[in-house]
């Protein structure tokens, strides 16, 4: 009878209604123009569709930090790249990086007249980027 209790418990998820699992889209509907510690009323911009909602998290959040402008921020620019390397576009001093192309996104903010390079890959890494790298192409 246990071992049945131990092989339920590590069943795959979704199989017990009781445990709901977070949905990809719970922070997505959470409001993405103000944290509960924001004391600004700067309206972010919504997700571009190009861009998964995991990495419009991530940029936000990086945006959330930066930020010192009153300026509304707007994208420039969001696609879908294919990055040269693990530095996904954002090469840093004294470090190594894989050797594979690695499938991401670019996405350029305009806050305050001030444009913000942001690259990701599809696993989640976000970098706020000094010096942006081109991507070999656009997917």
């Amino acid at each position: 009878m246990s071992l049945l209790l131990l092989l339920a418990a590590c069943a795959a998820p979704g199989g017990d209604a009781s445990s709901p699992s977070p949905s990809p889209t719970d922070d997505a509907t959470s409001s993405p123009s103000a944290s509960p510690d924001d004391d600004t009323d700067v309206d972010m911009p919504d997700a571009p569709a190009e861009i998964p909602d995991r990495i419009w998290a991530g940029i936000l959040d990086e945006l959330a930090d930066l930020e010192d402008s009153d300026d509304a921020p707007t994208v420039v620019t969001a696609e879908a790249v294919t990055w040269s390397d693990g530095s996904i576009g954002c090469p840093q001093p004294d470090m190594v990086y894989t050797q594979a192309l690695v499938p991401g996104y670019r996405v350029v903010i305009e806050v305050g007249g001030e444009e913000l390079h942001f690259h990701a890959s599809e696993s989640g890494t976000v970098v706020l980027c000094d010096d942006p790298q081109p991507p070999i192409d656009d997917r």
